[in-house]
């Protein structure tokens, strides 16, 4: 895990890429504490650090630009300025698509990082190609002055890359954020060349995901019975060293007609893998635990034997209402 809370922005740079490429011929070493703290949040805000990525080029490592230049400002600082030209216009050969938008570069070095137990050395490069209208309100000798700026929202998801120095012989560790799915390609394959580090858990975060998929659109289950499918399926992934889909289907659904067995394996048998629990961990936050009703109730269930689950709560209709309607069983409140 990656700690910035007492790191220390040593240099950035802002370049302009665009139709034109506008390269800032200074780079920053002194910094306010509160544009400090601004260039801190852009560079690191809602970066993924679970998903870890990793250079690479088809014949050689050193033919990745992006890797070449990263590794010239982890071995000397005083190249950063002239590096960061190299980045930004490396940037603007590979976005060349009309749909790409032009917009303001941001790379900062920053120092004192902590990851895990050790100090390392951090590159943030951020695409900025949106800006807000803000309002500047300043009490000026008690006569309250209000303007409009034009300017950066450094809580807004951009196009970021977070670059770890590994240290010598040590091949960085790289993790990404894209503004859009779209932008991956760009992003991702042509401008950092990246791929993921931890197959393991890259296979285990699809499979989660197609399988959460499956069932939650599945129509002909039930609210309670998808309950018991997604938290059964967590099981299976906590419980289980490899994911393999026939024994996922058999463990889980227990009973499934073949169509419905052949959406199932169409959907997550390339992802197949050892499993991975970090990539367990994350799925966790965004499995179903709840049912929603359109009288704007939400019952939450964390019971995770389907079974149990059907146990519990009991599902209706009341032809006197002409509604449907829930019935849940417990011993007492708590």
């Amino acid at each position: 895990m990656l700690e910035v809370s007492e790191s220390k922005l040593v240099q950035y740079v802002v370049h302009y890429v665009g139709d034109t490429l506008v390269l800032g011929d200074e780079s920053f070493t002194q910094t306010e504490v509160m544009l400090e703290a601004a260039f801190t949040q852009l560079a690191f805000n809602k970066i993924d650090l679970e998903q870890r990525f990793e250079f690479f080029h088809e014949t050689d490592i050193g033919l990745n630009e992006v890797y070449t230049y990263v590794n010239s400002i982890f071995d000397q600082n005083s190249s950063f300025l002239e590096q960061s030209k190299h980045i930004a216009t490396h940037l603007k050969s590979v976005s060349q698509h009309p749909n790409i938008k032009s917009g303001e570069l941001f790379i900062g070095l920053f120092d004192n990082c902590l990851w895990h137990t050790e100090v390392k050395k951090v590159l943030a490069i951020v695409k900025i190609d949106e800006k807000e209208i803000f309002l500047d309100v300043k009490n000026d000798q008690n006569k309250m002055i209000v303007n409009g700026i034009d300017g950066i929202n450094v809580r807004k998801i951009n196009n970021m890359a977070v670059i770890v120095d590994m240290g010598p012989d040590v091949a960085p560790a790289v993790f990404m954020k894209t503004k859009k799915k779209e932008d991956v390609v760009y992003w991702q394959e042509r401008f950092l060349k990246i791929k993921v580090a931890d197959e393991h858990y890259h296979k285990t975060e699809l499979a989660l995901t197609e399988c959460k998929k499956y069932i939650i659109k599945e129509e002909s289950y039930t609210n309670t019975e998808k309950l018991g499918f997604l938290n059964k399926t967590l099981d299976y992934f906590r419980n289980e060293e490899q994911f393999q889909v026939d024994d996922y289907i058999d463990t889980v659904f227990e009973k499934t007609d073949p169509v419905q067995k052949d959406i199932i394996i169409n959907s997550v048998k390339p992802y197949e893998t050892v499993i991975s629990d970090s990539a367990i961990a994350k799925a966790e936050k965004t499995y179903k635990r709840k049912i929603k009703l359109d009288s704007n109730i939400e019952i939450q269930v964390n019971v995770r034997d389907i079974d149990e689950v059907d146990k519990l709560i009991e599902v209706g209709y009341d032809e006197a209402t002409n509604r449907k309607f829930y019935k849940i069983y417990f011993q007492e409140e708590v």
